[in-house]
């Protein structure tokens, strides 16, 4: 159903566009669409699909649909408008304004964590643990409470203000700072200066996750049907991701963003670009302005013009608001699906920019003197979990290959080298895009680092050191596969009465631990992509994952155990020292997981 608000674009090219975007929503397996699309002269809303598949119940203008992390805008929005007041200032130290908040940093005398760091998600704390995904009380968490609910994750790990690592936990303690400047609740606070003004009455902040009538049902696609996920409240306080809105409420939002309609009191001009600009990273520091900034983040992919904004994914939704203010045009999305929004973005992108010229490449020849000695391997850096992600620190290295003319080349080491074009001083774009995204510097101790890709950040290594942690993880997964082909085999003798189960014993047991380590993880997540509640407490779930990757680990001892039992027994030299090397690369496996916390920690807890 598409309702349109006057002055609409053109009902022809409305009625091509819900044609394209009908198709795509058939390809991708969406059951319903909020649309919402603005420019300086028009503005637009729709609602295509479904909001419940069963009923069935068609989504409209005021469908209301979860927008999940798009709340980080407007709680740094918030945040600004304290700024603004004089009642914060981006570069205060946490520990000064909330001494209270449980966080550690060990670098907190020369490097505090500020916060403008929780804004860019630059103080290096992680991202949300498994069990704290999502709140499953009816009762929401206020207060210190909510923040002392999510403290495991606020650790610096590396100084504060150098790269940047999305994390939900430092807008929940950015929800607890605006209670405590404004002396209100932090929603009831954005509900005062943010949509009362702009008059957003179907808008607020779902803390709770109890069903309304208006709401969009969330759904995971599967085996050709749709699959209703449950609604639950979100983690901490909800100021990480709560906001619930209509394509109707959301274009009122951005005819105001884009300064379409200055009808509120909100934010100056000063403010706003300052929400647009990122203040504290390396990179930023070099001259690198994409990436996130105050709660948006500035996107290198259209070919035509760059949108800024925000992209947010929750369980059964996700949600893309995207706007470029000197263009005035703007847009958002959402689907009540968990899937990839980009198919849909193409189709919205391509009808807002067709009358609008892809601006001319430039390209600077490359100071080769300065950029020759950078050459190299560079270690991946800034994973949003150690725990689940620390194999990254290992395999997601890039190398800086060489220099021609104007162009860099980089082996990403998953297919073709890269193209970077120089644009500035260290500063480049990819091959195809038309606003740099790449930067190559020094910090203040001289340490050579490159951030790209998004916001990942690597820093110069010798290769040498990770290549020595590379070939023992290669070795333990060929011992893996080599278990498995040991019992296969070993099965096939036992049937052909050619071997006994005694002799099968040693690949056996390593066999069995593999499979259900296997097995574990791919219910992990399976869990994460539609059940996260099972996180957060004790259940056949979240204990056969436990007990799966602790039975690896129990029978990989085992299989060395029976190894030792039966070592004078294997009179070929071949077979001893092909089980030997599989007992010893898979305890290396254990080992690694062991220290990752992947074996022997609770995910309930």
């Amino acid at each position: 159903m598409v309702t349109a608000q006057a002055p609409s674009f053109p009902k022809a090219s409305i009625d091509s566009l819900m044609k394209k975007l009908r198709q795509v929503m058939k390809k991708e397996h969406l059951p319903g669409l909020m649309i919402s699309m603005v420019s300086k002269d028009c503005y637009f809303s729709a609602g295509l699909g479904y909001a419940d598949v069963k009923q069935p119940l068609k989504v409209d203008g005021h469908t209301q649909f979860h927008l999940a992390s798009i709340t980080k805008f407007f709680v740094a929005i918030g945040i600004q408008k304290l700024i603004a007041s004089g009642k914060l200032h981006l570069n205060d130290p946490l520990r000064v304004i909330a001494p209270e908040i449980p966080f550690t940093n060990p670098w907190e005398s020369t490097h505090p964590v500020r916060l403008v760091h929780l804004l860019e998600h630059t103080a290096g704390f992680e991202d949300i643990e498994l069990s704290k995904m999502v709140h499953t009380s009816a009762t929401p968490l206020e207060g210190i409470e909510a923040v002392e609910s999510v403290q495991h994750s606020l650790h610096a790990r590396w100084k504060p203000g150098q790269m940047m690592s999305y994390s939900n936990p430092g807008y929940i303690v950015l929800g607890y700072v605006l209670e405590k400047v404004s002396g209100l609740p932090w929603d009831h606070y954005l509900n005062q200066v943010i949509l009362q003004p702009l008059q957003m009455d179907h808008t607020w902040f779902d803390r709770d996750g109890k069903k309304l009538p208006r709401y969009a049902l969330g759904y995971h696609f599967a085996n050709n049907a749709f699959i209703c996920l449950p609604l639950y409240g979100p983690s901490g306080n909800g100021a990480a991701g709560s906001l619930v809105s209509t394509a109707t409420d959301m274009t009122k939002f951005m005819r105001y963003l884009i300064r379409a309609d200055r009808a509120a009191e909100w934010l100056g001009e000063h403010e706003q670009v300052e929400l647009e600009t990122i203040h504290s990273t390396l990179a930023s520091q070099k001259g690198l302005q994409t990436g996130y900034a105050l709660g948006n983040e500035l996107f290198p992919n259209n070919h035509k013009l760059t949108f800024r904004g925000h992209n947010g994914k929750g369980e059964g939704f996700s949600s893309w608001l995207f706007f470029n203010r000197q263009a005035g045009t703007a847009y958002t999305v959402s689907t009540n699906c968990n899937t990839n929004l980009w198919p849909v973005s193409q189709v919205i992108e391509d009808f807002l920019t067709k009358d609008i010229q892809a601006p001319p490449l430039t390209a600077l020849p490359i100071d080769q003197p300065t950029i020759e000695p950078l050459l190299g391997y560079y270690q991946f850096m800034n994973p949003k979990n150690e725990r689940w992600e620390f194999y990254k620190r290992i395999f997601s290295g890039i190398t800086l290959v060489s220099i021609h003319q104007d162009k860099l080349t980089i082996d990403a080491g998953n297919g073709p080298v890269d193209s970077l074009i120089q644009m500035g001083k260290g500063i480049f774009r990819f091959k195809g895009d038309i606003i740099p995204s790449a930067v190559i510097g020094q910090d203040e101790e001289g340490r050579a680092f490159f951030q790209g890709y998004g916001n990942r950040f690597y820093r110069k290594t010798s290769y040498a050191p990770i290549l020595l942690q590379k070939i023992p993880i290669y070795l333990g997964l060929l011992a893996a596969g080599l278990s498995l082909l040991y019992t296969t085999a070993g099965i096939l003798l036992i049937l052909a009465k050619k071997s006994n189960l005694r002799k099968l014993s040693i690949p056996l047991f390593s066999s069995a631990g593999i499979l259900c380590l296997a097995l574990s993880y791919r219910l992990l997540r399976a869990t994460d992509a539609i059940h996260k509640e099972l996180f957060t407490y004790l259940n056949a779930t979240s204990f056969f994952i436990f007990a799966g990757m602790i039975l690896f680990a129990l029978g990989v001892i085992l299989g060395a155990y029976a190894l030792y039992r039966q070592w004078g027994k294997l009179t070929k030299p071949w077979i001893r020292f092909a089980l030997l090397f599989n007992s010893i690369f898979l305890f290396y496996l254990v080992v690694l997981l062991t220290i990752h916390g992947w074996i022997g920690v609770p995910l309930w807890r």
